[in-house]
């Protein structure tokens, strides 16, 4: 934090000047579009695609009369939204007292609280990487030969420093499939892969790894989609995390909306942890309601834009526990990170909030050092599955994911539906299976359930056997991970449980208490 201040003529005391701090500016309308080309052609046939409107609202630019009083007040404009119809300001106490009274404002709210990412301190192994398709079961995306390919992936993330030197990017970029780049942190930059400011700066180059990966010498696959075409946005600086940044954010998803891009991951969150505590967001204030949240609604719902978030690592965080904002959206697919063996939740992935309508996370599977590099892996079977059926709508897309996942319909606010199948998620997205019934729940009367599950690889080979003891239907108390060679499972209820969901491999068992 810098300090500004003014030396009176007359006086020995310095008197410091007011602070600027950060707003959103939410404005009351926007003027009628002056012509009719707002997006791209080939946002336009996406909208088609997806029977969505062609004309939309959001796409009309903010009025820049508006932010020319703005700018004539004195107050800094650091970012625009023309989905929010919104400003980000930097402005004194007495500025933002006076933008309240112009009659355009519809809202003035200030912007607090920081930048999360969704990484450890653990670096990145990309051995494990290959641990997560395996988790998946790729071989019928395999068989298929799907790769992405033609389908427009946008990463939102940290940086990609030294991305083309990386075996396993090579494909994309020697191949022209790094379609575009844009650094909203530092615009003047039109390539940062040779430049490092911070240690975050590599982050999105893992993460792109874990998305679309493929070493062709050394023939090693870390992502499902290496044909895909990628678009890549930086809206995070490392050494200065600030909530500006979610302003970028938007601006990256916007951006690219108007290109086209239908498939957006992001590891990237905002919650608690960062400098003056203060300022951080309040775990309760993580249902769907940031203006972040607002605008990823907005992709999801009006622009047919399919975004993967990561869930967060604050599993472990007593004080937090919960995800991060964008993932508390309703609309995006948030994803958290399990163990490998059993498919038990990660210590470190956050959790869904227990007052949301919705269940979050959606799906999760394996990552060892942070849910940043579990959602790229559902990123790239997204975009796989959208290859093979470029119709499919993001609600679609995530009932697909859903359905296809181990747990599915018994889902939790640990690991929501589960791991999905790989194989059975590309048969639900062509149309080749129906969704698999959904199995009843088991009543139990007493204290006391004890089944004797059968002898065979299968139960070591889908996540082991594993209770998930929960106090409602998805709400959890805790998991606790049973032998795979145990002859007789005793399940007795614990105080306040009244569902119990038992996973023996690849069957699930709902237990309903009486």
């Amino acid at each position: 934090m810098f300090f500004f201040c003014v030396f009176l003529i007359g006086s020995s005391f310095a008197q410091e000047a007011p602070v600027p701090q950060r707003y959103w500016v939410l404005f009351k309308d926007k003027p009628a579009p002056e012509t009719t080309a707002l997006v791209s052609e080939a946002a336009l046939q996406q909208r088609r695609l997806r029977h969505l409107p062609l004309a939309q609202f959001s796409d009309v630019p903010v009025h820049q009369a508006y932010l020319d009083s703005l700018s004539s007040q004195g107050v800094t404009v650091t970012s625009v939204s023309k989905w929010l119809n919104a400003a980000a300001v930097l402005a004194s106490p007495a500025q933002a007292k006076a933008l309240q009274q112009n009659s355009y404002v519809k809202e003035l709210r200030p912007i607090t609280g920081f930048f999360v990412p969704s990484q450890t301190a653990s670096p990145f192994q990309p051995q494990y990487v290959g641990k997560a398709l395996t988790q998946l079961k790729p071989e019928a995306i395999l068989a298929a030969g799907l790769t992405g390919r033609g389908v427009k992936v946008g990463v939102i993330d940290a940086g990609f420093y030294e991305a083309p030197k990386k075996a396993g990017l090579h494909p994309i970029f020697q191949e022209g499939r790094m379609r575009a780049f844009r650094d909203f942190v530092n615009p003047a930059h039109s390539q940062t892969f040779d430049q490092r400011e911070s240690f975050l700066d590599s982050h999105g180059t893992d993460v792109l790894l874990c998305l679309g990966g493929a070493d062709p010498k050394d023939r090693v696959l870390s992502g499902f989609a290496p044909s895909a075409d990628y678009y890549l946005a930086r809206t995070d600086h490392g050494k200065r995390e600030t909530r500006v940044e979610e302003a970028y954010f938007v601006r990256a998803l916007e951006w690219m909306d108007s290109l086209g891009v239908r498939l957006v991951n992001s590891s990237l969150g905002y919650g608690t942890g960062f400098d003056n505590p203060a300022e951080n967001y309040r775990p309760e204030q993580m249902d769907g309601s940031s203006y972040l949240a607002r605008a990823v609604q907005v992709a999801v719902e009006e622009k047919g834009m399919f975004i993967v978030i990561a869930a967060g690592n604050d599993g472990g965080n007593k004080k937090w526990r919960v995800v991060n904002t964008p993932a508390d959206a309703a609309g995006v697919l948030t994803v958290g990170a399990t163990d490998y063996s059993t498919w038990t939740k990660q210590g470190y992935s956050s959790i869904g909030p227990t007052f949301l309508p919705y269940l979050k996370p959606d799906v999760v599977c394996f990552a060892s050092s942070g849910t940043s590099f579990s959602a790229p892996v559902i990123a790239g079977l997204a975009a796989c599955l959208l290859e093979a059926n470029p119709a499919l709508t993001p609600a679609q897309l995530t009932r697909i994911l859903q359905r296809s996942s181990h747990l599915y319909p018994f889902g939790n606010n640990f690991v929501g539906y589960g791991v999905p199948d790989a194989g059975k998620a590309l048969a639900l997205a062509q149309g080749l299976t129906d969704s698999p019934a959904e199995a009843a729940p088991v009543q139990v009367s007493g204290h006391r359930f004890v089944y004797t599950p059968a002898r065979g690889s299968a139960i070591s080979e889908n996540g082991g056997i594993v209770l998930f003891r929960k106090a409602s239907a998805t709400r959890v108390i805790s998991q606790q991970k049973l032998s795979s060679n145990v002859k007789k499972i005793v399940v007795k209820r614990l105080p306040g449980e009244t569902h119990t969901t038992l996973q023996v491999g690849p069957q699930v068992m709902e237990l309903v208490w009486l």
